[in-house]
């Protein structure tokens, strides 16, 4: 019974973080948008605004990964395990990518690059590390 009881609240813990994480990501990326968007189609430019949206994502990033902490110690062991390699994989992919892709303009192999392009390779590699991080865990 108490077994039963610990891994109902490990459940419901991990679903409050999960969707405070999903709240708090949203947020994140709508802050992004209007910080990015906001200067052009907005307010004209005008710099304090502009200050101050970008004080805003700032703080919501924060938020974002107070929140994913949060996430981490709701999970079990192996989930946070997984995660916690996943996350090292992710950072080693991306600074191997972004050293390489930052070189191709001055081996004039590409014009220009765009900074924003790397969130992909973290994206990416973050999912794909868990995915084949927990496949391997649960099969063996």
């Amino acid at each position: 019974m108490t077994d039963e009881r610990t891994q109902t609240s490990l459940q419901a813990g991990l679903k409050k973080s999960t969707f405070t994480l999903f709240l708090a990501t949203g947020a994140w990326v709508g802050s992004t948008a209007i910080m990015s968007f906001g200067p052009s189609t907005l307010w004209s430019y005008d710099a304090s605004t502009t200050y101050l949206a970008i004080a805003a994502n700032l703080i919501i990033g924060l938020v974002m990964l107070y929140s994913f902490f949060k996430h981490l110690s709701a999970m079990d062991e192996m989930q946070r395990q997984t995660h916690l390699e996943a996350i090292a994989l992710t950072l080693g992919i991306t600074m191997v990518l972004t050293v390489i892709y930052g070189a191709l303009p001055q081996a004039r192999v590409l014009e220009n690059v765009q900074p924003t392009n790397v969130l992909f390779v973290i994206g990416f590699s973050y999912i794909l590390s868990v995915i084949t991080l927990w496949l391997r865990r649960t099969r063996a």
